[in-house]
């Protein structure tokens, strides 16, 4: 009777345990979200994702469910456009109410990658802070095709997976170490799952 017992609570118990409650980031009225609670699978995120294109820049918070390799801090800088990436996660009930800082600015080291200006992919663009890889992505949305070049964080190319499906947009990306080693095809690939969609969104709004 005490195993019965036992395996029944097991029963009603167990499926419980493999959820975990997190705070999430809901967008609402434009330029305003509510944060409301999810149930996830695996962790919880917070963190800030900055993008400052043409001199302006704009910040967004996130909080929502993660997965261990969504959890990076670092930057990408393709010259005209640098994103900077801070998430921290966590697994343990709601424990993704603090914020978290943006990334401060890094100053140039002695690294440098091509990067691409419309079709022109001869410029350079020096690195800064721990940008120690060059990156070089193909982003496709509907019928446009753009070739992106640059600087990108060692923990960023390290984040990836091979192919990427989301919102609608495809693209690879490829990261090489050394200085300006991002002007041969073939290297590596790499894709950080939560950048491509976010640049291409910039660059095909």
């Amino acid at each position: 009777m005490r195993l019965q017992i036992a395996l029944s609570l097991i029963c009603v118990l167990f499926p419980k345990a493999l959820t975990l409650k997190c705070y999430q980031y809901k967008p609402g009225l434009p330029g305003t979200c509510t944060t409301t609670q999810t149930d996830c699978p695996d962790q919880c995120t917070t963190g800030t994702i900055v993008v400052n294109t043409g001199g302006q820049q704009q910040e967004m918070s996130k909080k929502t469910c993660a997965v261990a390799a969504e959890c990076v801090t670092g930057s990408v800088n393709l010259g005209v456009l640098k994103t900077s990436v801070n998430l921290k996660c966590c697994s343990t009930d709601l424990c993704n109410s603090q914020k978290v800082e943006a990334l401060p600015q890094g100053s140039p080291n002695d690294n440098k990658c091509y990067t691409c200006v419309a079709d022109d992919c001869t410029g350079t663009v020096s690195c800064e802070g721990d940008e120690d890889h060059c990156i070089s992505t193909t982003v496709t949305a509907g019928d446009t095709k753009k070739m992106m070049k640059g600087c990108a964080s060692r923990s960023l190319c390290t984040a990836g997976v091979s192919t990427l499906q989301a919102a609608g947009v495809t693209g690879s990306l490829s990261c090489c170490e050394g200085n300006l080693c991002n002007s041969a095809e073939g290297v590596k690939l790499s894709l950080l799952i939560m950048l491509v969609p976010l640049i291409s969104s910039i660059l095909f709004i």
